[in-house]
């Protein structure tokens, strides 16, 4: 064991990924020394975002879906990666592993508990996720992002800690007052889903859009994240409105979205909720109605559940045409609303989310070296 090193697991996905990501970069800012295991698909996105992290890629698979011998094969490269786990583990000799959720990340806590290492994992999402509940029970602390989490382990100590957000979100200023939007004063709205846009969002915004009254059309201005094969069908139809637009596949710089905008429209992954929050803007969340059990609603409702944001399911949105642009409409000629729910948001914030996770990590180090002596 070697007192300043940590390994870091997290599944393949940004949403395991980035807070993961954003831990680490924390902890080396206080001089530890930290590499990330995870499957080929978090290689690929650490090469994007951070390529000078260390990595070591592992064998993992979810056993809990597809025809039996496809979970067999899933159960048999699990167990190839707690192997695999054990070796780096050696090599590298940590103090700690701390787990971010996905399936990447169960063989590093299973080799944990081998290696008789201490053990941490971090829950994204306000449903607790299967792979994180089947490892909870192995871990020393499990870390909750929301305080409405659930379920939750009956034997493992639980501590809300938040998701970790970049400084720059909370540093924005406070929403401005306002007393109305109109050409001259326009009323910014940034729609968001995922890591490139919600491809339902280029035909439902638009839509509802178009619903509302021509003079309120003409007091808007829509920055839309959007599938760049969906851009010049969009762009069209926002022309046609007369409405201000610019539509892009991604945009580089989201806090300063963020902060022009007075409404934000986004699916409900625990990032997007947690960054929003930080933000302090009023938001309509449209969750992702095929994300793992339901998951994405219950981000939602931390926020809306405290009349911090509006929560709106995309089969409502599409069954009724005319909810969202009711919605929207709330807002628009509410400036005093959006923000009472932006002040409410940012309350829910959890700003020293950072701070909470190093210090339960430093504390496994603390006891690790008492052990030692």
């Amino acid at each position: 064991m070697t007192s300043n090193r940590i390994l870091l697991a997290a599944g393949g996905t940004g949403g395991h990924v980035i807070p993961a990501l954003a831990v680490c970069n924390g902890l080396k800012e206080r001089g530890f020394d930290c590499k990330f295991l995870t499957d080929i698909r978090g290689q690929a996105v650490l090469e994007k975002i951070a390529p000078e992290q260390k990595v070591s890629t592992i064998s993992a698979s979810s056993p809990v879906s597809g025809a039996f011998l496809k979970r067999l094969f899933s159960l048999f490269k699990l167990s190839f990666g707690v192997i695999q786990s054990v070796f780096y583990i050696a090599r590298f000799r940590p103090f700690c592993i701390v787990g971010f959720g996905g399936y990447p990340s169960a063989p590093p806590l299973i080799a944990a508990n081998i290696c008789q290492l201490p053990s941490l994992l971090h829950e994204q999402n306000a449903r607790v996720g299967r792979a994180n509940l089947f490892l909870a029970n192995r871990v020393k602390t499990m870390l909750l992002s929301w305080k409405n989490s659930n379920p939750l382990p009956k034997k493992t100590d639980v501590k809300l800690t938040g998701l970790p957000v970049r400084d720059v979100f909370f540093e924005l200023a406070d929403y401005p007052e306002k007393s109305h939007f109109n050409t001259d004063k326009p009323c910014h709205i940034l729609i968001i889903g995922g890591s490139l846009g919600a491809e339902i969002f280029a035909n439902l915004i638009p839509n509802a859009i178009s619903k509302l009254p021509e003079e309120v059309q003409k007091s808007l201005t829509i920055t839309q994240q959007v599938h760049s094969e969906q851009q010049s069908e969009l762009e069209a139809a926002y022309s046609a409105m007369s409405v201000r637009h610019v539509c892009s596949s991604f945009f580089t710089k989201m806090p300063d979205e963020m902060a022009k905008a007075d409404i934000i429209i986004s699916r409900a992954g625990a990032a997007s909720v947690a960054e929003i929050a930080a933000a302090g803007r009023a938001a309509i969340f449209i969750p992702f109605p095929a994300s793992l059990d339901d998951h994405q609603t219950v981000n939602a409702k931390n926020l809306t559940d405290e009349n911090a944001a509006i929560l709106v399911t995309q089969k409502e949105a599409e069954s009724d045409p005319t909810l969202l642009t009711k919605e929207l409409l709330s807002l628009i000629t509410n400036p005093k609303k959006c923000k009472q729910m932006a002040a409410k948001a940012r309350k829910l914030a959890h700003r020293d989310a950072l701070r909470k996770i190093i210090e339960t990590i430093t504390s496994c180090q603390n006891s690790a070296t008492r052990s030692a002596k």
